[in-house]
């Protein structure tokens, strides 16, 4: 028997207004989290031409992985971290940086290269095809001689020039100021010749320097000299920073490795730590939020 029409059509309105609702919900639910969001770029240059890059990346975590645009396909020293301060792995393809993210919620990602500057004699050159809204640091006391467009907004912090750059095409030129070099004083004498009062007192230094080195060294006991002996191929900041383990009893968190070297930065420092993982000299773990570096007995 067939059914009014009225109801076959009551029916059929009634089910075509729930699969809006769910495709609706699905759209505002899944898909607008689903593309990633670039936080900020920087993108800092260095007197010698190298420019360190860095993303702060928001991602979703039930995504498998995300794709980044670099600024140059010739890059060095490549960090990505999660928001754990844990390594996650990648791949690349020349300018595309494939990230897997599964369970992160946010990236950073730091990374070197030379290929974004030249020099024509006393001129610098950055020159960027910019995917993103990104802010350039310039050299300290860098002077702009010329830009291609007008930036978003020019910032001077600590005698260095900040540009906020929109995406496009950027070329920037900036010169650098000579570094002074010694000149003889006024009366005529040469600036270079160091009184003999001083030599002396710099000779003493260093003798008293070394022999309280030795001491400390004896201090550790025979597992540091041990582990000098088998690794002679060691930098002296790997060897301070084994010292440092040991004053501690061969404990300390990666934190407290920073804070006691603050002159290196943190990714030497992260490359060093790992670097000493890799020759068995230390073993890292996972202690709460934070990474523990211990001596191996």
């Amino acid at each position: 028997m067939n059914l009014p029409m009225k109801y076959n059509m009551k029916t059929i309105v009634t089910f075509g207004f729930l699969i809006f609702v769910f495709l609706l919900l699905m759209n505002e639910s899944g898909f607008a989290d689903d593309e990633m969001v670039v936080e900020f770029t920087n993108l800092i240059a260095y007197r010698d031409g190298v420019v360190h890059v860095r993303h702060a990346i928001r991602v979703n975590e039930i995504d498998p992985a995300m794709t980044l645009t670099l600024f140059s396909s010739s890059i060095d020293n490549v960090i990505i971290l999660d928001e754990n301060q844990s390594v996650l792995d990648y791949s690349r393809d020349g300018l595309n940086l494939t990230i897997f993210t599964l369970g992160t919620k946010t990236v950073s990602l730091e990374y070197d290269t030379s290929s974004l500057t030249n020099k024509e004699a006393e001129v610098w050159t950055l020159i960027i095809d910019n995917p993103y809204d990104s802010t350039i640091y310039l050299p300290e006391e860098a002077t702009i001689v010329y830009l291609s467009e007008s930036p978003n907004a020019i910032d001077t912090k600590d005698n260095k020039m900040t540009l906020s750059l929109s995406p496009g095409y950027w070329e920037l030129s900036y010169i650098l100021p000579l570094v002074p070099s010694d000149e003889s004083t006024d009366n005529g004498e040469d600036s270079s010749v160091i009184p003999i009062e001083y030599i002396i007192a710099i000779v003493i230094a260093i003798v008293v320097f070394l022999i309280f080195t030795l001491i400390l060294i004896r201090r550790r006991g025979p597992k540091v000299e041990k582990i000098f002996k088998a690794h002679p191929q060691l930098r002296q900041e790997e060897k301070d920073v084994i010292l440092f383990l040991a004053e501690n009893n061969g404990k300390v968190f990666e934190a407290e490795i920073r804070e006691r070297f603050p002159d290196l930065p943190r990714t030497t420092l992260w490359r060093l730590v790992r670097r000493l993982e890799k020759l068995e000299i230390v073993k890292i773990r996972k202690i709460g939020l934070g990474n523990r570096v211990e001596l191996k007995k």
